[in-house]
């Protein structure tokens, strides 16, 4: 069962939709991870992807063009060198997915799309979760009041930690929020350093 937040941000699938389509590459070989019902494929990829796939470990919209796998185990223990688009789209957090990503691709330029969650968690709780303990240096599960007003700054730094630890560097962040603020949508373009 969805969570009302989950169901009011499906109403939000046109910022999802503006964002991809105005930042997906021109040859874009799309790794969608979190595919779900297809909304995002049939709405931007279908008609401008060179090449897509589609991964979810609840369902998939179509067996043709999509795996029923967990989206971790898919990326961990398959070449994922010919994609340079990837689309997080998870109500969760997906930060360990694109640390896990960003480790594994040698693809020189990389196009993500997330969907974040991490921002509803840390209204909700107030919680440290454990990669911004790693990032922030901060106390794991240490309660701080407030704290989604510092989401971009967590993400930020986030950032800077990939970029030393994988040698990528940022090109571009753009970010925007759902109408409650309780979910943030990226598009980052990423570089590989020589």
């Amino acid at each position: 069962m969805a969570r009302k937040w989950e169901q009011k941000d499906s109403t939000q699938l046109w910022k999802k939709v503006a964002l991809r389509r105005a930042y997906l590459p021109k040859k874009a070989v799309v790794l969608d991870l979190f595919c779900g019902k297809g909304e995002l494929y049939q709405r931007v990829y279908k008609d401008k992807a060179k090449f897509y796939l589609g991964i979810d470990n609840k369902k998939i919209h179509d067996p043709a063009i999509c795996r029923l796998c967990k989206n971790t185990v898919f990326v961990a223990h398959n070449d994922i060198s010919q994609f340079n688009v990837f689309d997080l789209d998870d109500y969760g957090s997906p930060w360990m997915l694109l640390y896990l990503l960003l480790k594994k691709s040698t693809h020189e330029d990389l196009t993500i799309f997330m969907t974040d969650g991490l921002l509803l968690h840390q209204h909700l709780t107030g919680r440290v979760v454990k990669v911004v303990s790693a990032t922030e240096r901060i106390p794991r599960h240490m309660v701080i009041p407030g704290m989604s007003r510092w989401y971009v700054d967590v993400f930020g730094t986030m950032l800077l930690d990939m970029q030393a630890r994988y040698h990528w560097t940022v090109e571009m962040a753009k970010y925007i929020y759902n109408d409650q603020n309780t979910v943030c949508y990226w598009c980052l373009k990423m570089r590989k350093k020589v």
